[in-house]
């Protein structure tokens, strides 16, 4: 594998893998309180939501600029078909909110992860978006690309059940404080060139109402 083909394969990876998360939870809104995880289907979710899926894939091909190979890592994850969903799984994508223990699958615990797991992974969404975005196609318009990216966050936000009006913008002020530092403080490595593009999606971001 070459350098090139193998970084646009981990920016690939970078932003299919919270829509794995986002999916799982997703369903797991979408199916309603109070069922046992066992008995919810991803297949019966993404059958249902396959217009808004393919819409953000399209749309995630066009922000990175990724190649059919890319795109295919998709279908080797395998995040769209069926598959069981957990408690130890939404645990991971809520990123240990919960002690792992005997009464994970309690519906107070299941609550709490999906809300924690629905707001890091679209963060973690945001975030490779705009990665691959600075880093992928730098001659292509920032504000077209902030089209795209705000697309991809609402529906991925109505998916997991957080649908509103200010969704996009509360998950790029989460975004800005839990990723944008690492980034574009003094100390960061990031080349100057991309610091200069997160930059400009970030004050275009925050310019939107």
């Amino acid at each position: 594998m070459t350098k090139g083909r193998g970084e646009t394969e981990r920016l690939g990876r970078e932003v299919f893998g919270p829509l794995g998360g986002i999916v799982e939870i997703g369903s797991v809104v979408d199916a309603g309180g109070g069922r046992p995880l066992s008995t919810i289907s991803v297949s019966d979710f993404t059958a249902r939501h396959r217009d808004e899926l393919n819409r953000i894939l399209a749309a995630v091909r066009d922000i990175g600029g990724f190649p059919p190979e890319t795109m295919r890592i998709v279908d080797d994850l395998g995040w769209h078909r069926d598959h069981a969903i957990t408690a130890a799984s939404l645990l991971l994508w809520s990123s240990g909110v919960e002690a792992y223990s005997p009464l994970l699958e309690q519906p107070e615990s299941v609550r709490r992860m999906l809300r924690a797991g629905a707001d890091i992974q679209l963060v973690n969404l945001m975030h490779a978006l705009v990665g691959a975005a600075a880093q992928r196609i730098p001659h292509r318009d920032p504000e077209d690309l902030v089209l795209l990216i705000v697309a991809v966050i609402d529906i991925a936000a109505a998916l997991v059940g957080l649908g509103h009006p200010t969704a996009v913008r509360d998950v790029f002020r989460m975004w800005r404080v839990a990723y944008l530092p690492g980034v574009l403080m003094p100390s960061s490595t990031t080349p100057a060139a991309i610091k200069q593009r997160f930059r400009t999606f970030a004050h275009i971001l925050d310019a939107r109402d």
